[in-house]
């Protein structure tokens, strides 16, 4: 999840009321959600479409965090169970997961007919963690149940993401397409990537928005990608917008059918 910088792409928002922990303090911002389809860069395979999130107005804070992944991860399952996506990636925190995990956990145990259908993004810092044993945890849970786990490449040099790759031992992993289209630059960015143990026939190279980006990852053998050069991202369904309305309103937003659909925030 991020924060800002996505105002250009086709998304959905509702309010951030929901987070406040103080009801005399609101938040006064909102959540925004798009997905951004992965595709295969050199055949019609599908693989997921990804929910992406981030805030606008204000700072997200690591428990407000939690609550959004969360609230997330339920409207992924919404979506497949209503028929709305054939496969849904999400994105977890390691700062979520280290204190959420029963909550995680008990989300895909309540949804285990479509568990398979989601992928989990994990991101985060190795030297932040705190309890690698949760994170370990998880990853068990859902090869179980048959959820592919990834892990978002964020680090200036793949090689310094090595401790992360050794615990999650991911079956895929996302990067971002380098700034520049000098193609030294990409092929030792995939040279890196393989070196290190990311599955180069899984490897998901997101921010591909010109076509002369999209031609260079083809050309060095890029199995799948993001952007708006491969398929631009659309808003999700109505899901959030329709449980949390105020009944017989004009648009605004009901307060106790929005803490309903954040689940993690009851225990807050």
């Amino acid at each position: 999840m991020s924060t800002g910088g996505e105002a250009t792409v086709d998304a959905r928002r509702w309010s951030a009321l929901p987070l406040s922990k103080d009801a005399g303090r609101p938040v006064d911002g909102s959540v925004c959600a798009t997905i951004w389809p992965t595709r295969s860069l050199n055949s019609s395979n599908r693989w997921f479409d990804e929910l992406h999130l981030w805030t606008e107005g204000f700072q997200a804070s690591t428990t407000q965090r939690a609550c959004i992944q969360s609230g997330a991860l339920e409207a992924a399952f919404q979506m497949l169970e209503r028929e709305c996506a054939d496969r849904i990636a999400v994105t977890l925190s390691f700062g979520t997961v280290e204190r959420f995990l029963d909550d995680v956990a008990g989300a895909f145990d309540d949804h285990a007919l479509v568990s398979h259908r989601v992928a989990v993004l994990l991101r985060g810092s190795f030297d932040r963690l705190r309890s690698r044993y949760r994170i370990r945890a998880l990853c068990e849970h859902l090869r179980a149940l048959h959820t592919p786990i990834g892990y978002l490449l964020t680090a200036a040099s793949i090689s310094t993401e090595q401790k992360a790759l050794d615990l999650l031992r991911p079956d895929f992993a996302k990067l971002h397409a380098p700034g520049s289209m000098r193609i030294e630059l990409w092929e030792d960015l995939l040279l890196e990537a393989q070196v290190a143990g990311v599955p180069y026939e899984s490897l998901i190279v997101a921010g591909l928005d010109t076509h002369q980006g999209l031609e260079v990852a083809r050309q060095l053998g890029v199995e799948f990608g993001q952007g708006r050069a491969v398929q631009p991202a659309f808003a999700p369904p109505a899901l959030w917008a329709d449980e949390l309305q105020r009944p017989g309103g004009r648009g605004e937003i009901d307060p106790e059918n929005a803490r309903r659909y954040w689940p993690i925030t009851r225990r807050t």
